[in-house]
């Protein structure tokens, strides 16, 4: 067998493959990445999460590629990636009953920290097609419109034959081509039927002409902290939800464009015998405020139906091979942890395979913790969503799930937060030990109490969906086990059906650091310490920031902060 001409191939061009790629073509590595299509081009995946752009600021720090950090604000991609980007400013939750009128009681919101960032919503149309050209700049090679038929793999390599042109020789094949990967058909990898408990299915595109969800209503309906259209909304009813995720919702935005999306578990809701459009007009009109929001509303390319959007992998992993991410399965696009999955698989891969590729040992056991990850982090992904659309069919058991969410969602920012700053001090890689152990499970903390209470009410979820236990009584056995828990920061209100707001505001911060050091658990009170003033003050130091009101009142609670400023003012003067 002739010599690999490349240390790694990558299938497929998305923001999984060109990320990977750029990391490791800035590691020293040859790369090549293969692509069936073309850039630029759709992409579901639009929404971001905090703990996607902790994630991505730790791959851009320990990969030295600075342009994924780019990716991490809104401002960032605005100013230096395309203005066809959205804000996301809220995660949105509204409650519907089929044939009545939205109760106003019955919403939620996650405010997204203004002390921190702003996330964002992706045109991943620009965003995907930047990334590819950053991977380029780094030195991967790319070849676009090329399909790959076959793979062989020997002791010596592996070879990538594509349907036209020469076959390549590679020493490792990394396959983040999704569902239709090409090594998940070859080694016959898909679980049939699939271990996931969730089933659902989906309707999508892009549409002009989509109202502000505010605007349909009379003024004052709701009184959020933040407008419906600064974030991502979710439209909830039995057996489902709808994803509004606007690309226009900021005042210099360059998109008319907004994405919607229908998903629906086909065990309720069956696949009419209509269009996918006809079907979504005939949905939202069960719903008096769905439908005004998309009077007038047209979509600008043709509407995709899927049939069960899940699938899963036996093995994710093989000698000289790997699959990542959407390759390796799939569950549902509901609380957008597609891309936070991605990065944390490129983080856990990329280094592996650096080191791999330096020793020329390609073992199998060196990547077996890329597995264990993708394995976990789907079952800790199925488990969430799946209970999630059995709470879909009554509002109390969805006000109370929301809480679990919010509560998995804030500490495991904590620790990516936490694990981020202390990599920048001392920028050694085994400090990042402990996250590697959470982050299958979702990144949440390896705390007994907080993975018992977890557990306690995904089988309390469990039982309702079995028919077993009543919705109610779920519902509050949940809450009270979060009023009983010692770890649940009581700033943000959680443990309280009647607080539809996880207030996020700067007053309620500096109460959780006081709580955090008074009245936490030790573990959880560092926890909840460090992943706030070790990131806010490795921000602050390294980023530039004007000293505001807010900014000294924060500082009158916060020394740390009155120390930056401290030291800013000096140098300035």
């Amino acid at each position: 067998m002739p010599s690999p001409q490349y240390d790694v191939a990558i299938l497929g061009s998305g923001l999984a493959g060109t990320t990977l790629a750029a990391c490791l073509a800035q590691g020293g590595a040859k790369v090549l990445v293969v692509d069936a299509g073309t850039h630029p081009r759709f992409a579901i995946g639009e929404s971001t999460i905090p703990y996607t752009s902790m994630m991505m600021r730790l791959v851009s720090e320990r990969y030295n590629v600075p342009e994924v950090k780019w990716l991490t604000t809104f401002e960032a991609v605005q100013s230096k990636i395309s203005t066809n980007s959205g804000v996301k400013r809220n995660f949105g939750f509204l409650y519907h009953r089929e044939g009545a009128r939205q109760n106003p009681l019955e919403t939620n919101m996650f405010p997204i920290p203004k002390i921190t960032h702003t996330e964002n919503h992706f045109y991943r149309q620009d965003t995907d097609a930047w990334m590819l050209n950053v991977a380029i700049k780094y030195g991967a090679e790319v070849r676009q419109q090329t399909r790959i038929v076959d793979v062989d793999i020997d002791d010596d390599g592996v070879t990538v034959i594509p349907d036209h042109g020469d076959p390549v020789r590679v020493k490792f094949i990394v396959d983040a081509s999704g569902h239709r990967s090409p090594l998940a058909e070859k080694f016959g990898l898909r679980e049939e039927p699939s271990r996931l408990r969730h089933q659902s299915r989906s309707l999508f595109t892009h549409m002009i002409g989509v109202k502000r969800y505010e605007d349909t209503l009379p003024k004052g309906t709701h009184k959020n902290p933040s407008p419906w259209s600064e974030g991502t909304l979710h439209h909830m009813f039995e057996g489902g939800w709808m994803w509004v995720i606007p690309f226009d919702n900021h005042p210099l935005a360059t998109s008319q464009l907004c994405s919607v999306g229908l998903n629906l578990d086909p065990r309720i809701h069956p696949t009419p015998d209509c269009t996918p459009e006809e079907e979504f007009r005939r949905f939202i009109a069960k719903y008096p405020d769905i439908a005004p929001q998309f009077e007038g509303a047209v979509a600008t390319r043709d509407w995709v139906r899927t049939g069960r959007l899940q699938y899963s992998s036996k093995q994710t992993v093989g000698y000289r091979w790997c699959l990542t991410s959407h390759a390796a399965g799939f569950v549902d696009a509901l609380f957008s942890r597609g891309l936070s999955n991605t990065m944390e698989i490129i983080h856990a891969l990329g280094w592996r395979l650096l080191d791999a590729i330096k020793e020329d040992d390609f073992a199998v056991e060196r990547f077996e913790y890329v597995q264990e990850l993708e394995q976990g982090l789907l079952d800790f992904n199925d488990d969430l969503v799946a209970n999630a659309y059995t709470s879909f069919g009554n509002w109390f058991l969805w006000n109370a799930w929301f809480r679990v969410w919010s509560l998995g969602q804030i500490l495991a920012t904590f620790e990516i937060n936490r694990a981020y700053a202390t990599y920048l001090d001392d920028r050694d890689p085994a400090g990042l030990a402990r996250l590697e152990r959470q982050a299958p499970d979702g990144a949440i903390p390896d705390y007994a109490p907080v993975r018992r209470l977890l557990k306690n009410v995904s089988t309390l979820v469990q039982e309702v969906q079995k028919g077993s236990l009543d919705p109610r009584d779920a519902s509050e056995e949940i809450l009270a086990q979060l009023r009983a828990a010692d770890f649940v920061p009581p700033a943000f209100g959680l443990a309280d059906p009647d607080n539809h707001w996880t207030d996020a505001s700067t007053l309620k911060v500096l109460q959780t650091l006081r709580w955090a050091k008074t009245g936490a658990p030790d573990e959880i009170g560092d926890l909840v310490h460090d992943g706030l003033t070790l990131f806010l003050r490795k921000r602050f130091d390294k980023e530039e920031f004007k000293v505001t009101e807010e900014l000294k009142h924060i500082a009158a609670y916060w020394p740390v902060v009155g120390q930056v400023i401290k030291r800013r003012s000096a140098s300035a003067s």
